[in-house]
């Protein structure tokens, strides 16, 4: 049962019942006294009716009992919830898996930098934060929903794989899709985070994809791996390509939208960077909803049905077989 009222103030009726509850004892102690005055004991079975004794006490305490269910009903019990908006609490990695990030001039290589930094980076983020994975480059795979579920998210970096181009415009208008997809209130619907190495080569040009989520008031914050030395094996020429590592793109994104933007990062600057987006997540959090369950009709039901018990039980233990 709840104790949370709309009327609390009605809960005074109950000084009625236990008033109820001691006029009860007065009669009943009065009636044993006027039974005792009765003088001639042996005649007392003759002329009195058989009172049901205990039978009696237990009707009047069921009644007794409906009347304060009643008396809470009158309170207007309620169970309160209290949630927040769907547009709350939720952060897409957006992950560049292009072959520029298999060069090795980080170590062991972009790719697997980048995955240690987004495994560390999900393990920082606060347990009731919503995390989703898109993975891009020359197209756009939304590999894991928004979801509390780390180890899933883990699981799914762990198996990206490398692809021929890059798409970072494309992604960040896709991550700011499903950001949008649930979102109730005005607020920013979320936070975008990109880990990449360079610039779009297919698709949407970046800056577009920036202000995409810009009118959506959504932050992007991007996280730069490697450095201007970093070389891949072509796959269709067999030559060694220089793939030196692009910041104006994502300096870009991240300035057009709010956000910031990472270079290299090491576990200091990613702890860093989550503890900015946390302060942009507060900011932009839905309100907190409080939700009012009204109880009313459970109490009333209950009040009903043992007060029909005591009219059956009373019509059977007082005056006999129906």
């Amino acid at each position: 049962m709840s104790w949370d009222f709309l009327a609390p103030a009605r809960l005074w009726l109950l000084l009625v019942v236990a008033a109820l509850v001691v006029a009860y004892v007065i009669a009943q102690r009065r009636r044993a006294t006027h039974t005792v005055r009765f003088t001639q004991i042996e005649m007392l079975d003759q002329i009195a009716p058989r009172r049901p004794g205990w039978r009696r006490h237990a009707v009047a305490g069921v009644q007794l009992a409906a009347l304060t269910v009643g008396v809470l009903g009158a309170a207007q019990p309620v169970e309160r919830t209290v949630t927040r908006s769907h547009a709350a609490g939720k952060i897409m990695l957006l992950f560049d898996v292009s072959l520029s990030m298999g060069a090795n001039d980080v170590t062991p290589d972009r790719l697997d930098a980048a995955k240690k930094a987004g495994a560390d980076f999900v393990d920082a983020v606060d347990a009731d934060v919503e995390v989703g994975l898109i993975s891009f480059s020359g197209t756009v795979d939304v590999a894991v929903e928004p979801t509390v579920d780390r180890q899933r998210l883990t699981q799914a970096i762990d198996a990206l794989q490398l692809g021929k181009g890059t798409a970072i415009g494309d992604a960040i208008a896709t991550g700011v899709r499903i950001l949008q997809r649930d979102q109730t209130t005005k607020d920013s619907p979320g936070t975008l985070v990109v880990l990449s190495d360079g610039e779009t080569t297919q698709g949407m040009p970046t800056i577009d994809g920036a202000q995409i989520a810009a009118d959506a008031k959504v932050p992007v914050y991007t996280i730069a791996f490697g450095t201007d030395h970093g070389t891949i094996d072509n796959p269709d020429t067999g030559e060694v390509d220089p793939v030196p590592v692009k910041l104006d793109e994502l300096q870009g994104a991240a300035d057009a939208t709010g956000g910031k933007a990472y270079v290299a990062p090491s576990a200091d600057e990613l702890a860093k960077a989550y503890t900015d987006i946390r302060a942009n997540l507060k900011q932009t959090s839905g309100d907190a909803v409080t939700t009012i369950h009204e109880l009313t009709w459970r109490y009333v039901l209950a009040a009903v049905v043992l007060l029909m018990i005591a009219w059956v039980v009373g019509l059977w233990w007082l005056r006999g077989p129906l």
